[in-house]
């Protein structure tokens, strides 16, 4: 299907969900060189469920510090700007993805935890292959699969179709799509992306995390995010949908010239992270 049409059905949903004004505003002071950790964290405090939410992570196991922090801005200086935003963002798409019902097919909550497993993942793989920007690349995790929740919640009929055609066949999720909707979650997740106005690295991340075919540039970025997808289905890290492990594309894993040791750390760190994630964000 040609992008104008993917467009068209993005821009006929009246509700499509808008990327979080918290989000924008917290991106847009990152880039602001006047902009301080007073301001930030007055900013975050506007929102209490985040707020919580911080305190509640730089409370926990994971950091070990023994008296408790209660100030807003000393947590922000301790998890740091990067992990903030990347915290904002994960805690406002949860509260858009609480919005939905779950099916009998597609649980949101799992949804949501094979997401977080995803970034997670996709952030181990780009820090243990030194990339430069893990957390773009962590974003990139998170919202992989956001074209599934478009379907689910706005084309329910098509889209239970496809979750059918799955169980029968074992077929790849983007492959019962393609043949139901006429287009896959990828294509649709990137046009979504696009009208949210992020970055072009992330909305290729999206667009191209199956490697189904190879984009004109494989980056290091869309690798990360392809096998962190991969290595969170094997792991079993919540669901999205999906009846069979992916095959890795090989072209994928070269160019993050990663060895088979380095993958076992990977699924190590990915899996520990995930269970704290969990924990913090209290999910069972």
């Amino acid at each position: 299907m040609k992008s104008k049409e993917i467009d068209r059905i993005i821009n006929s949903i009246d509700t499509l969900p808008a990327l979080p004004i918290i989000y924008m505003k917290l991106s847009h002071l990152l880039n602001t060189p006047d902009s301080s950790i007073k301001i930030i964290s007055n900013m975050i405090s506007e929102d209490p469920a985040i707020a919580a939410m911080v305190l509640r992570i730089v409370n926990s196991a994971a950091y070990g510090f023994y008296n408790k922090i209660g100030d807003l801005q000393h947590a922000v200086v301790i998890l740091g700007l990067n992990e903030i935003k990347n915290l904002v963002l994960a805690t406002s798409i949860y509260k858009v993805v609480k919005e939905f019902k779950s099916s009998n097919a597609f649980d949101m909550q799992e949804f949501w935890k094979h997401s977080i497993g995803c970034a997670i993942s996709a952030r181990v793989l780009a820090e243990t292959a030194y990339l430069k920007n893990p957390e773009d690349v962590f974003t990139g995790g998170l919202l992989h699969d956001i074209g599934k929740l478009i379907h689910a919640a706005y084309l329910r009929e098509k889209f239970n179709g496809v979750l059918t055609n799955i169980a029968e066949t074992e077929s790849q999720m983007s492959e019962s799509e393609k043949k139901i909707l006429g287009f896959d979650h990828a294509q649709t997740g990137s046009a979504l992306a696009e009208k949210w106005n992020l970055p072009r690295e992330i909305v290729n991340m999206i667009a191209h995390h199956h490697l189904s075919y190879m984009p004109d540039t494989l980056t290091r970025e869309i690798a990360a995010v392809h096998i962190g997808n991969i290595l969170c289905v094997a792991l079993r890290m919540g669901s999205s949908g999906e009846k069979r492990v992916p095959i890795v594309n090989q072209k994928a894993w070269e160019i993050l010239d990663l060895k088979l040791s380095d993958l076992e750390y990977v699924m190590q760190r990915s899996t520990k992270l995930f269970k704290e994630s969990l924990s913090i964000m209290e999910f069972e």
